[in-house]
């Protein structure tokens, strides 16, 4: 064989040293940009699908179940009573004190269809305010 002249086989290098603080700022940083990034982004989707107060209690009224008496008084005497003005309050009155017997008590008598039929109008009266 011949005498190999190798050329391109240089010394050790100094490369320089890094220190382990630089990895950690930069997990640091990495981990609070995807962290912002994921709040911003479930921010976004909840408050798309957030409801006012007002709109909830809307629902609620607009589906009460007639046939359980305790749901009726509770639901009218809790989100009707947001949406009350002046000019009805004597007339809601009347109706909150009739269902006084329907609440805080385990067992309780069947409403009468001539109190579901006034709540019915009254809450078909209502201006909704939203």
């Amino acid at each position: 064989m011949k005498d190999l002249d190798l050329i391109d086989i240089e010394g050790i290098v100094d490369i320089g040293y890094t220190n382990p603080l630089w990895y950690l700022f930069a997990f640091i940083v990495t981990l609070f940009l995807l962290l912002s990034l994921y709040f911003l982004i479930y921010r976004r989707e909840r408050v798309k699908f957030k409801l006012s107060k007002e709109e909830l209690a809307k629902r609620r009224v607009e589906s009460i179940d007639y046939s359980d008496p305790k749901s009726i008084a509770y639901i009218f005497s809790e989100d009707v009573a947001i949406f009350i003005d002046e000019s009805r309050l004597d007339r809601y009155n009347s109706i909150e004190r009739k269902l006084e017997e329907f609440k805080y008590k385990r067992d309780i008598p069947d409403m009468p269809n001539s109190l579901k039929d006034e709540i019915k109008a009254f809450i078909k009266g209502i201006k909704w305010q939203i």
